[in-house]
């Protein structure tokens, strides 16, 4: 068993990390307007995509929108200046367009295809950065923690800090009642503020302060940072409060599961205590992942394992409060 668990952590680092870096999210600038009805008619299918369970751990991202094709967008008009600045940072000529870790794409449809966004997966980045929030009430505290990994090349890096909004509930002109990862407000300047990297091994961190907005919902707000070099503005790496916690010698530090009944058929059941999960993996002994369909009730886990094959699995759950994993057997 420990043999097995031992694997399994190093399975886990070696998807996380590699010699030189820490796991490379994509990051997804999508410009959107909600009175325009093309954006209504290809986003659905983009959400879709990049909220899957395969994919959602995978993508950090954030609708930015422009005042084109109406400047009477409700998500616009909320602020109009930094959206408009950060739409011209491009630039973007339509909407719906995306920008993938800071390449423009051709619009499309549709929006993005699975077969492309695959070609962003398992990358890594020499940087690692860390996004913790606090606070209570409207007032909202962010410390961001640049960890380097390894050697960062040289460039003109900006550090980029935005609110955000995970999900609107509102029917807007084009027909849209969801919306997600709306931006509301920028930390730092629009065009980032400068980050000098940290050496390999050493970390750099910036401390931020706001106060959240009479109309937005304060259970959905949250932030995202990101890292840029301007001249060929792709980006180094992003972070965000809901990706798993590296430890300080930049790995992963798991705490084992007890996983119920074991072996299982169709459903199994974890037990995290206080914590509560925020991604759920699970893969098989060779390092291949599958979907994690899984609810929650109080800290107590449903795993979904119908559809997995007969073998050997192990599991990944990434908690409010640190990492956990654990095997089981299918039958």
């Amino acid at each position: 068993m420990q043999k097995l668990i031992s694997h399994f952590v190093f399975l886990l680092f070696a998807l996380s990390l590699s010699a030189q870096g820490a796991k490379k999210y994509v990051l997804i600038e999508h410009f959107t307007n909600s009175n325009c009805g093309v954006c209504a008619n290809r986003n659905p299918a983009f959400y879709n995509l990049i909220t899957q369970a395969q994919y959602a751990d995978d993508v950090h991202h954030v609708s930015i929108h422009p005042m084109f094709p109406y400047p009477s967008c409700v998500f616009y008009q909320a602020n109009t200046t930094e959206n408009s600045q950060w739409t011209a940072q491009y630039p973007v000529q339509g909407t719906p367009t995306i920008v993938l870790n800071g390449a423009l794409q051709t619009p499309s449809n549709p929006l993005l295809t699975e077969a492309k966004l695959q070609t962003y997966l398992n990358q890594t980045s020499p940087l690692y950065l860390q996004v913790t929030e606090s606070g209570t009430g409207n007032a909202r505290s962010v410390n961001v923690k640049a960890r380097a990994v390894g050697d960062i090349p040289s460039g003109d890096y900006r550090i980029f800090v935005a609110v955000l909004e995970k999900t609107v509930n509102q029917p807007t002109g084009n027909g849209e009642s969801v919306h997600r990862d709306v931006f509301r407000k920028m930390l730092t300047a629009v065009a980032g503020d400068v980050f000098t990297p940290p050496t390999a091994g050493n970390a750099a961190e910036f401390n931020y302060n706001f106060n959240l907005s009479g109309n937005w919902n304060a259970n959905e707000v949250y932030v995202l940072a990101f890292v840029k070099e301007t001249s060929t503005k792709q980006v180094l790496n992003s972070g965000t409060r809901f990706d798993p916690v590296l430890s300080d010698a930049f790995e992963i530090a798991p705490m084992q599961l007890r996983i119920v009944p074991n072996p299982v058929q169709h459903q199994a059941f974890i037990d995290l205590g206080d914590d509560r999960p925020q991604t759920l993996e699970v893969f098989n002994a060779a390092g291949q992942r599958f979907s994690g369909e899984f609810s929650e009730n109080n800290g107590s886990v449903t795993l979904s394992t119908a559809r997995l094959a007969s073998g050997i699995y192990f599991v990944k759950v990434a908690g409010s409060n640190g990492v956990y994993v654990g095997k089981f057997v299918k039958e």
